[in-house]
């Protein structure tokens, strides 16, 4: 068996993060996408004996971090696709590579392993051209969503059927048992204006009465729009985190660590620090003195969390550092630096879901609860506060005493003009109450 995963993709719903690393190399647990994607592979316990990767240009770092690694059991090629000119055009550059069946995934999903064991057995068993996964959802006009005959067999897949005409609630998942027919029907079915090529073609295989398809009812999360990164990370820190404490690792008697926790090579916990798991502690960094995690969080490796820092629900990247800050609900990526008393403010005041400026919309994240966007190289001045659903783009800066109301584009810096105050005669006589008196009405 051979599996193909696909890896390129401009990802501009995913900006800024995608703007200086593909979507595939954001790091949870230490380990990018990709990682744990091919994990994915590996615990399915399938006779899979190669693996394809379709990259676009400028995803070499791809190649370079799978290439450096050799815990697979499986042999791994790369195919590029020159031009993101859609999913169907991506898997056709692994056409010279694949020989037979094969599995199709995303490099930016999650799921139980054990789907890719059935979706394998279920093509195999039933020799079929096409299989899918189906799941059950709430709003299936949003999805490609699989009609049935009266035999409850698959006759056809309608792409996001308009509200009320949903065949099902059965949408289709990103993942595919293919037979060389597919090539056959690619070559058949044009590009068209939206990127359906590869559905419209797997339906000529169902047509004929070679599709089939397994229900899935397990976690799955996919990487489309940034919040959905915290998705995955909830996901990866139940199903892998574990109380593990590195030998190499300092850890302070006078530290509280409950749950699981994860605390890798290199890093030092320090007096009084509360780590609630589920946490991942990478290497190499310092939790100081006073400092909670609580609610999952993930941080990358030479982070250094400074005094009285509170972070609640979060990814950060690696080489990032804080000092007497909040951070909640927050995705934030490599090397930014937060100035003392910089707040993320993750809640809105009518409580409502917090939307998100994707490309000229403002889009829901279906999360009440939402801090930042940052990526790259970015940096706070003190006593900034950056409102939910904010995104920095790299290498910027939010100067001190800033609110920050609107997303930051990459390269930019925003300061106070000048602080608002005023200077008056005092009228209030300091003297007239005495040390003793003031702390006699303290008690009170």
């Amino acid at each position: 068996m051979q599996v193909v995963i696909l890896a390129g993709g401009i990802g501009k719903r995913i900006a800024p993060l995608g703007i200086n690393k593909p979507k595939a190399m954001f790091q949870i647990m230490g380990k990018p996408l990709i990682h744990h994607v091919l994990d994915l592979v590996v615990n399915a316990a399938i006779n899979v004996d190669e693996v394809v990767i379709v990259i676009a240009p400028g995803e070499n770092p791809i190649r370079e971090y799978v290439e450096s690694k050799s815990e697979w059991s499986f042999s791994i090629k790369f195919a590029m696709q020159e031009q993101p000119l859609g999913q169907a055009n991506a898997l056709v550059q692994a056409r010279p590579a694949v020989k037979g069946d094969f599995l199709v995934l995303n490099a930016n999903d999650i799921y139980d392993p054990s789907l890719l064991k059935d979706l394998s057995a279920l093509g195999e068993k039933q020799s079929l051209h096409i299989g899918l996964v189906g799941r059950e959802v709430s709003n299936p006009n949003d999805y490609g969503v699989m009609a049935f005959d009266a035999r409850g067999r698959l006759n056809c897949v309608i792409e996001k059927p308009p509200l009320g005409k949903e065949p099902s609630n059965i949408a289709v998942l990103g993942l595919y048992y293919f037979s060389p027919d597919i090539w056959k029907a690619l070559e058949s079915t044009p590009r068209g204006e939206t990127d359906d090529q590869l559905e419209r073609a797997y339906q000529k295989l169902i047509e004929v009465g070679g599709g089939g398809y397994i229900k899935y009812d397990s976690y799955f999360a996919s990487y489309k729009f940034p919040w959905h990164l915290l998705t995955i990370s909830d996901i990866l820190l139940r199903e892998k985190c574990m109380r593990r404490t590195s030998e190499e690792a300092i850890i302070s008697p006078l530290a509280h660590i409950e749950g699981n926790v994860i605390i890798e090579s290199g890093a030092r916990v320090l007096e009084f620090a509360v780590l609630r798991g589920p946490a991942y502690i990478g290497k190499n960094n310092i939790i100081g003195n006073g400092v909670l995690l609580r609610g999952g969080v993930s941080l990358g490796t030479g982070c250094v969390v400074g005094y009285g820092t509170e972070i609640s629900h979060s990814i950060f990247g690696n080489d990032c550092w804080m000092h007497k800050n909040f951070i909640g609900d927050s995705i934030i990526s490599d090397n930014c630096s937060f100035g003392a008393g910089t707040i993320t403010a993750n809640l809105r005041f009518d409580e409502k879901s917090v939307k998100v400026g994707i490309a000229d919309k403002r889009v829901s994240s279906g999360m009440d609860h939402f801090g930042i966007i940052m990526a790259e190289d970015c940096r706070t001045g003190c006593n900034a506060v950056l409102s939910p659903g904010t995104k920095i783009g790299p290498n910027s800066i939010v100067g001190p005493n800033v609110t920050l109301r609107e997303d930051l584009p990459p390269n930019k810096m925003v300061t106070l003009i000048k602080e608002s105050y005023r200077r008056d005669n005092n009228y209030i006589d300091l003297r007239a109450l005495s040390r003793e008196q003031r702390m006699r009405m303290l008690k009170k």
